[in-house]
Parts: structure tokens; C-alpha cells; sequence
């Protein structure tokens, strides 16, 4: 056996104890616990995330600074004065397999559990010979009572941090993920630059009706704007960022309304997600159209196609995204999808001859 120190933390009438350890060895004493079972005490276990953990800590190098919250099931961890005025003890913890065997299922875990269990050894992907450390706080032998009262107190009152913001410092320390990589220069660029600018939030900024990076990647990915080309080419991502920002300025004169600027009557969903989203959904349909009429991509062929495709809707153009009957569409992101869906429907449609721009 081998000792690990713990240090004595008092909280009103309640006592913990904060020590260090290998998590490759204290999951070998915890719980097993199923995947997705149901537990007396703790959500189910995600698989996903606990197997995007292991990855995350095996191959990008991930840390993981936050302590878990663990609980003795009983008296086989027998907590032992080491220096009781300086609020330090220990506990014999096993080394071999055999000590290991006797203290099978001696520990719950109340919260961290998917850190904890990214290190199972079918699961976890950190080499066994890095250097690996986590800290924990115990608690020996609390009530079941006891320990769903601990693990509300360790969720309840966390304010979950803005994955926009996440995305941000990922950036920063070039940990971004491959859909990221692909959108996050383009996004940066689309906020310095007009009719965007000052209309997307890069970090945890407030702007007023802003839209955040985050969700503006996740629309740009959705539309498919990484597959658009010019003569099979890839376009680069200044052409991306060009031709993003002259068609949603079109919309702009077309409808009547600006993202950066106080909202008006006209612009109902437009300058939010939702509105901005429809319009990047439709973005990929507009560029074939001029591939395919072979027109420039320029002011007067965007303008001329969104009032057409407008008009295919039988409502004036300063009314569609505030009137009654196309408003509905922007509640959802299903509604939105729908809507874009046979938004480029009709698109595809104006080059057919059939269609009445006064109908």
C-alpha cells in the first residue's frame, strides 16, 4: 500500500478532505458503472463524451484542472492522522493487483464522473507512462442524502460557460476543431467587414441583436459555403468573405433593412440568427445561378434575383421577414430549414421560363 495525503477542509458542519492521484488508478477502485444507466445519485454516463475526453486528454494533450468530487462507500479507506494541527492526513491506497482486488467498488463518484471514467483502461488513450495527475475532494462515507445534496451543490449554482467563448480562447491556442478551422478566419473577417461588422460576436461581448460566431459557423457548414467553387477551383477565403458580404448587402437594399444599425420595422428576423441563417442556406443556390445564367456575381444580378425570388412569394419586399405568413417560418431552426428548403426550391425555378415575377 502507498499513501496519499489529503488536507482537512471544513464548510460549515461539513468535512472533506482534497488530495492528488493518478486517475488511471482511482478509477480502478470506483464504481462500475454502465453507460446510460440510470444512478442513484448522478446522471447517466455519456459515452460520447467520455470517450471525446479521453481523446481530448491522449491526443490534443488536454488538462484538466477541476477537481472530481468522490465518496468512500464505506470503511475500508480508514482516514489517518498525519500531522492532525497543520489539517494533514493520509490514506493507504493499493499498489498491486492484489491490494487492488480488495478494494473493488470502494469509491462513488458524485461529480467528474466522465473525467474519471475517460480513464478506464478500454477506454482512455493517454499513454500509461505520461504523467497524469487530477486532484479530488473525498468525502468518507456520507448518507445517499448526503451525496445528492453534494452533487446538487456542485451543479446547481455552475453557470455554464458560453461555447462561444470556449471557441474564442481555442482559437487562441490553436485548438479549434476541423469544422472551426474551416469557418473561424471567415467569421472573423465577415466581422471586420461590412454590412457584419459589429453585428457578430467573436468572444463574450454584449451587441445588441449581435449573432454569435459559433452559431454563424454552424450555418455556414449547414449551407454547404465550404463546397462553393469558381471553375472547379476551391474558392479562397477572402473570395468567401467578397462574396458573403455583397450578397447579404443586397438583402439589405432589397428588403430595406442593416445588421448594424437599430432594428426597424422591416427587419423583424432578419438581423437575428434565424433570419441570417435563411439567407446563408439560400447563398450556395444564388452562386450556381450565376455560374449557370453566366452573370457576374455582382450588385445588380444578386439584387435582381432576390427581388424575383421575392416576388415568387406574392408579398411586398419589405415585408418578408416581418409578415404574417413567412414570420412563422423564423420561431425554429426547423421552421428556418423548411423555409430555405423550398426557399431554393423556387430559386432554381426563376431560370425555368415559367415564372411570373408580377404573380
Amino acid at each position: 500500500m502507498r499513501r496519499v495525503y489529503l488536507q482537512k477542509i471544513k464548510q460549515h458542519g461539513s468535512t472533506c478532505y482534497i488530495g492528488k492521484i493518478n486517475p488511471r488508478d482511482l478509477v480502478r477502485v470506483a464504481t462500475k458503472v454502465g453507460m446510460s444507466e440510470a444512478q442513484d445519485a448522478q446522471r447517466p454516463l455519456n459515452e460520447k463524451r467520455v470517450k471525446d475526453i479521453a481523446k481530448y486528454v491522449g491526443i490534443e494533450n488536454g488538462i484538466l484542472p477541476s477537481t472530481l468530487t468522490i465518496a468512500t462507500k464505506d470503511h475500508r479507506f480508514a482516514l489517518k492522522e498525519y500531522d492532525a494541527s497543520q489539517g494533514l492526513f493520509y490514506i493507504d491506497f493499493p499498489e498491486t493487483d492484489d491490494e487492488f482486488a480488495q478494494y473493488l467498488d470502494a469509491v462513488d463518484v458524485m461529480d467528474g464522473q466522465h473525467r474519471l471514467y475517460s480513464f478506464l483502461p478500454e477506454i482512455r488513450v493517454i499513454q500509461d507512462d505520461a504523467k497524469f495527475e487530477i486532484g479530488f475532494t473525498m468525502y468518507f462515507v456520507p448518507t445517499l442524502d448526503e451525496r445528492r445534496k453534494i452533487f446538487i451543490s456542485c451543479n446547481e449554482k455552475q453557470e455554464k460557460v458560453s461555447g462561444n467563448l470556449l471557441m474564442w480562447f481555442k482559437e487562441k491556442l490553436n485548438m479549434l476543431t476541423s469544422d472551426e478551422k474551416t469557418f473561424y478566419n471567415i467569421v472573423a473577417k465577415l466581422s471586420n467587414n461590412y454590412p457584419l461588422k459589429g453585428h457578430i460576436i467573436m468572444s463574450a461581448e454584449k451587441v445588441k441583436n449581435g449573432v454569435k460566431a459559433k452559431e454563424v459557423i454552424a450555418a455556414l457548414k449547414k449551407a454547404g459555403v465550404q463546397d462553393m467553387a469558381i471553375n472547379g477551383n476551391p474558392m479562397t477565403e477572402d473570395d468567401k468573405v467578397k462574396v458573403i458580404c455583397r450578397y447579404l448587402s443586397s438583402w439589405e437594399k432589397v428588403v430595406g433593412f442593416s445588421f448594424s444599425s437599430s432594428p426597424s420595422k422591416v427587419a423583424g428576423a432578419a438581423i437575428k440568427m434565424a433570419g441570417l441563417r435563411y439567407m446563408l442556406f439560400l447563398l450556395p443556390t444564388v452562386w450556381d445561378r450565376a455560374i449557370t445564367s453566366r452573370r457576374a456575381f455582382d450588385d445588380a444580378f444578386i439584387e435582381e434575383t432576390l427581388k424575383k425570388f421575392i416576388a415568387s412569394y406574392g408579398v411586398e419586399r419589405e415585408f418578408f421577414f416581418t409578415g404574417d405568413e413567412n414570420k412563422m417560418w423564423f420561431r425554429d431552426r426547423t421552421g428556418v430549414e423548411q423555409f430555405a428548403n423550398e426557399g431554393i426550391i423556387k430559386l432554381k425555378a426563376l431560370d425555368t421560363g415559367n415564372f411570373n415575377p408580377l404573380a
